[in-house]
């Protein structure tokens, strides 16, 4: 249990998504997460690049804690540090500020409820409580709306593969996409391989998506959709297993937004529901669901 007062005057937020969903929750921050990725992310959902703002202090180009100058970020004397349990992060900012006595939230999200409770959590501290219901509820509604739709028989069957920086994995249902086709009544088929249980992401070996022969495949792109695309083709453009699958030779192989499925896309959370359930189930009319 930590104790943190509401309002901190100076926050530094060390993961770009967090940070996105901490400003959408009514806060600011002193210190941020750089690079273009990071840079983009901003742009897209704080409608800005942040990290040109005054009085803004770029701790690091990367989210990964273990490039972090631990030293520059505890000099900034925070009154809050907000950090992932991911990429090392908690593990590599938490002794150094227990030390400085900086107190640090570290946030694990893997899903819409995961959305909703930071939010929660943020607005309550950011003293913007208001927000929960015109921003998380109106999310929250949104998604609701979608899944509405989704038919209640069993849905196609899916193989999700995940774009990374140097490989293709495949995406079990512990992950945020995993997830999402489990919720729209799809089949995820890597649920079904030898040690999922537990595991978010797979090796992956053809001949065993071939067994099963899924009707659609998505591929969430760690990079954008032309990089993935060019990794798969590279990876498997000459196999004839991969040629020989029903989704490739129907084209069916959907590469996702980034913005939207590897990013979190808090409060946009229902547009992602929405372009993944349309992909799932064309035949559905999902176009007045989060149209804007």
């Amino acid at each position: 249990t930590i104790t943190i007062s509401k309002n901190p005057a100076k926050t530094v937020n060390l993961y770009a998504s967090f940070t996105t969903l901490w400003y959408e929750a009514g806060g600011s921050v002193s210190g941020c997460i750089g690079g273009s990725s990071s840079q983009e992310l901003y742009v897209e959902y704080i409608g800005r690049d942040i990290t040109a703002d005054d009085g803004m202090t770029v701790v690091a180009t990367s989210s990964s804690g273990k490039k972090w100058d631990t030293e520059q970020i505890i000099a900034l004397k925070p009154d809050l540090i907000i950090c992932s349990t991911a990429m090392s992060g908690y593990s590599t900012i938490q002794a150094p500020a227990e030390a400085a006595d900086i107190p640090v939230i570290a946030v694990s999200y893997d899903d819409f409820s995961d959305y909703l409770k930071w939010f929660k959590v943020f607005c309550n501290l950011t003293g913007h409580a208001d927000l929960w219901d015109s921003v998380a509820m109106k999310a929250l509604d949104e998604v609701v709306e979608v899944l509405a739709e989704i038919p209640t028989s069993q849905g196609p069957s899916v193989f999700s593969m995940f774009s990374g920086s140097t490989s293709l994995q495949a995406n079990t249902s512990s992950t945020v996409v995993g997830g999402m086709i489990n919720a729209m009544n799809a089949v995820n088929i890597v649920d079904e391989w030898k040690d999922s249980t537990g595991a978010e992401r797979l090796d992956i070996n053809l001949e065993t998506v071939f067994s099963v022969n899924p009707d659609i495949i998505i591929v969430q792109c760690h990079a954008g959709a032309e990089a993935a695309r060019e990794q798969v083709e590279s990876t498997y453009g000459s196999n004839p297993v991969w040629q020989s699958l029903k989704a490739v030779r129907e084209g069916k192989v959907f590469y996702l937004e980034k913005t939207l499925f590897h990013n979190k896309p808090n409060s946009r959370f229902a547009e992602a529901y929405q372009q993944l359930a349309e992909i799932l189930y064309p035949d559905v009319d999902f176009s007045f669901k989060t149209a804007k």
